[in-house]
């Protein structure tokens, strides 16, 4: 299969270090060969509070993102407000998007077919083109607005990811959770993410290595 463009929005949400990741594994994964980034307003916000104060602007935060000289040849930048760039056309070949993460005002823009925005706009072409559409939604506890907007995106062929932690992983850690679930994510864009997989294998065997059983706890 030919290499493939994705796109990667980045909302308001909190969640600045889970986008960052999920960028910096794309641009590692093999079958990509350009990643399209546009992030909102509120996201450069978050980005200052979460991350560090000095970023200003798409460029300022894709300058910290830990990926090599080849891998950021293949990252593009445009600006939120740029609705006549050639991801807002279903004519250019986009192979699939993620918002990461999406605030619960992007999700309802983008179940509703709002397009205020480039970010929106580049969501509602692959709803409309029939391509992957990956919502990482970044909210806690769900009112039912927010269930019926993430009913009608799903009905519409977006993918609901919210951004939670894979408990079986080993050693769990915040930095293990954030790259367990990008690693998914990334994959499910049709891209291969390189190094560990997070790939669950199965309950261990009830018998212990050396083929006894496991003694059980007593009861009290």
């Amino acid at each position: 299969m030919a290499d493939r463009e994705i796109v990667v929005g980045i909302s308001g949400g909190s969640g600045a270090l889970l986008a960052s990741r999920f960028v910096e594994i794309a641009l590692a994964s093999r079958g990509l060969e350009r990643l399209h980034l546009v992030m909102s307003d509120a996201a450069l916000m978050v980005a200052r509070n979460e991350i560090a104060a000095s970023i200003t602007s798409p460029e300022t935060w894709a300058a910290r993102l830990e990926a090599g000289r080849s891998s950021r040849a293949r990252l593009s930048i445009h600006a939120n407000a740029d609705v006549g760039a050639p991801i807002a056309s279903g004519s250019y070949p986009v192979a699939a998007m993620a918002v990461v993460p999406c605030s619960a005002g992007t999700l309802g823009s983008i179940a509703n077919g709002t397009s205020r925005d480039l970010l929106q706009r580049a969501a509602d072409v692959c709803l409309k083109e029939r391509r992957t559409l990956l919502l990482a939604f970044r909210e806690s506890p769900y009112s039912l607005i927010h269930i019926e907007n993430m009913r009608r995106a799903a009905m519409a062929g977006a993918i609901i990811a919210p951004p939670l932690p894979a408990f079986y992983i080993d050693a769990p850690s915040v930095d293990r959770f954030l790259d367990a679930w990008c690693v998914r994510a990334v994959r499910a864009l049709g891209l291969e993410p390189r190094g560990e997989q997070f790939r669950w294998k199965g309950a261990p065997d009830a018998r212990g290595a050396a083929g006894s059983p496991k003694p059980r706890r007593r009861s009290r």
